[in-house]
C-alpha cells in the first residue's frame, strides 16, 4: 500500500487510466465488431453510458480496500484483485450480450475473446516500449514486474500510454469508419492472421528479458530489445493492423462501386427516359389538334366505325407514352424498369402491385442500394429455377409502406445468416460476394426502416417496411 500522499495520487491515478482503457476497449471491441467483423450493432447513448459501468465496479472496489483493508500486505490483496478482474470480465460479458441484436452469445464470446486480446496487445506494447525508453535493464525490468508490480511511475506511464494508444484508435475507428458509414469486412484468412501476428508479437519481446543472465549479458539483452522497437515492434505493431484492414478495403470498395455504377445507371436511364417523353409529348401535342379534328369529321360523315379505330389508334399511342411500371415513386419506377429487362432476358415472369402514393422518400443513393440489390438477387435466385417468376408488392398502412419482393428458389436458405450482416453467400466465390444484402439492411435502417426475410424450398421472400411521411396536418 503507498506509504505517502504522492504515492497514492500516482497509484490511483495510474489506476483510474487502466480502467479508464478496459473501458474505452469495451466500445472499441463494438466499433471493430460492425466496421471489420461485419456484425450488426447500433451503438446507442446508452449503450455507451453503460459502458461505464466497469469505472463504477472499481471505484466501489478502490472505497472497500481503503476502508476495510488498509492494513494489509500488497500480496495479501491478491484474491481480491482476482474477484476485481473476474467482476470486469463478466460485466464486459453482459455489456456484449446487450450490444449485438442477434447471435448475442456467440457474440458475446467471440467479443471476450477479442476484448482481451486487444488490452493484451495494448498493454505488451506500453509495457515494452516504456522499459525500452528507460533502459531496459534488468533492475528495471525487476523493479516494474515484481517489485513495484502495478504501482509507482513507471506503471503510471505504461497505464497512460495504454490509455492514450486504445483512445486514439477509438477516435479514429469511429470517426474514420463508423460514423462515415465505411464498413470492410475482415475475411477469416486475415483474421487467423492476426491472432497469429498478436500472440507473437506478446511472446516474443519477453524473449530477451528472460534469457539466462549468465548467456545473454544486459548490454546483449538492451541491444536486442533496441532492435525490436527499432526495427521490427513499433512499425509492425502499429502497421499489421493497417495491413489487414487495407487488404480488406479493396472488396469493400468494389462492392461500393458496384451501387455507386447502378445509382448512375439509375440516373441515366431516368434522364434518357425523360428526355424521350419530352420528344413524344410535344410531338402527340402537336398532332392531337389534327386527329381529333379527324375523329370529329369522321363522326360528322357518319363514318362512326372508322373514328372509333382512329380514336383506338390515338388511345394506344397515349399509352405508350405513360410508363410500364408504376410505383408512385420515379426512382424507383425507373430501377424496376431496368431490371425487368433483364428479367425478360432471363424469361423470368415478373408481377407488379400496389403503389407507394407520394413517393417512399428515400434518397436516391439508397434506393439504388436497397432496391436494385434486393432485385439482383432475386433474379440470380429465380434464374435456376425450373419456374421461375418475381413478385414486387407494395402495401400502406397509416405509418408504413410494406414493400414485398418475392422470388421463386431452388432451396430453402439460410435467413439467419443471410441476415446477420457477416458477408455470408452460398456462392463459392465467397470474397467477391455475399455483400449485397448486408448493404440492404444497413440502406434500409439508414431510413429508419425495418428489413426481415422468410424463406422455404421454392421461394424466398424479401419484406422492407419503411416509414411514410405524413402530412403536416396529420
Amino acid at each position: 500500500m503507498p506509504e505517502t500522499v504522492p504515492e497514492m495520487i500516482i497509484n490511483w491515478t495510474g489506476a483510474i487510466m487502466n480502467y479508464s482503457q478496459f473501458t474505452i476497449s469495451l466500445l472499441l471491441v463494438v466499433l471493430v465488431a460492425a466496421c471489420f467483423l461485419g456484425r450488426y450493432v447500433v451503438l446507442t447513448r446508452k449503450l455507451v453510458l453503460s459502458s461505464f459501468g466497469v469505472l463504477v465496479i472499481c471505484a466501489l472496489c478502490g472505497v472497500i480496500v481503503n476502508v476495510f483493508f488498509a492494513d494489509m500486505a500488497e500480496e495479501d490483496l491478491m484474491p481480491f484483485n482476482l474477484i476485481l478482474n473476474f467482476a470486469m470480465n463478466i460485466y464486459a460479458f453482459v455489456f456484449y450480450l446487450l450490444a449485438f441484436k442477434e447471435k448475442r452469445l456467440l457474440r458475446a464470446i467471440e467479443s471476450m475473446i477479442w476484448y482481451n486480446l486487444l488490452t493484451l496487445y495494448i498493454s505488451t506494447f506500453s509495457q515494452m516500449a516504456v522499459i525500452y525508453l528507460v533502459g531496459g535493464t534488468d533492475e528495471v525490468t525487476l523493479d516494474v514486474f515484481e517489485a513495484n508490480l502495478g504501482t509507482g511511475p513507471l506503471w503510471l506511464a505504461i497505464s497512460g500510454m495504454g490509455f492514450l494508444i486504445t483512445t486514439a484508435i477509438l477516435v479514429i475507428v469511429y470517426l474514420g469508419f463508423y460514423r462515415p458509414k465505411k464498413y470492410f469486412v475482415i475475411g477469416m484468412p486475415y483474421r487467423i492472421l492476426f491472432i497469429i501476428w498478436i500472440l507473437f508479437f506478446v511472446v516474443f519481446p519477453y524473449i530477451p528479458a528472460v534469457m539466462p543472465s549468465d548467456d545473454f549479458t544486459t548490454d546483449q539483452r538492451y541491444y536486442v530489445m533496441s532492435v525490436m522497437f527499432a526495427v521490427g515492434i513499433i512499425i509492425l505493431g502499429l502497421a499489421m493492423p493497417v495491413i489487414v484492414v487495407v487488404a480488406t478495403a479493396e472488396r469493400s470498395m468494389r462492392e461500393k462501386n458496384k451501387a455507386q455504377e447502378s445509382y448512375l445507371a439509375a440516373e441515366l436511364e431516368y434522364i434518357g427516359q425523360y428526355k424521350k417523353k419530352q420528344v413524344e409529348t410535344r410531338a402527340f401535342r402537336h398532332d392531337i389538334n389534327n386527329n381529333l379534328a379527324m375523329a370529329l369529321m369522321m363522326l360528322e360523315e357518319g363514318h362512326a366505325d372508322e373514328a372509333k379505330d382512329h380514336i383506338s389508334d390515338m388511345l394506344g399511342h397515349i399509352r405508350s407514352l405513360s410508363p410500364k411500371y408504376v410505383t408512385g415513386d420515379e426512382m424507383l419506377d425507373i430501377i424496376i424498369s431496368m431490371k425487368a429487362d433483364k428479367m425478360d432476358e432471363k424469361n423470368i415472369r415478373f408481377t407488379l402491385d400496389g403503389v407507394a402514393d407520394g413517393g417512399l422518400n428515400i434518397k436516391p443513393m439508397d434506393m439504388c442500394s436497397i432496391f436494385a440489390n434486393a432485385l439482383d438477387n432475386a433474379i440470380e435466385a429465380a434464374s435456376v429455377c425450373d419456374d421461375p417468376q418475381i413478385s414486387f408488392s407494395i402495401k400502406r398502412t397509416e405509418k408504413f409502406f410494406i414493400i414485398k419482393i418475392t422470388n421463386s428458389a431452388s432451396a430453402k436458405v439460410d435467413v439467419g445468416k443471410l441476415l446477420s450482416a457477416s458477408g455470408y453467400t452460398s456462392k463459392k466465390d465467397k470474397d467477391h460476394h455475399g455483400f449485397g444484402l448486408m448493404n440492404v439492411r444497413r440502406s434500409v435502417e439508414d431510413c429508419n426502416g425495418i428489413l426481415k426475410a422468410q424463406s422455404d424450398d421454392k421461394s424466398f421472400t424479401l419484406s422492407i417496411m419503411m416509414p411514410r411521411t405524413l402530412p403536416a396536418s396529420v
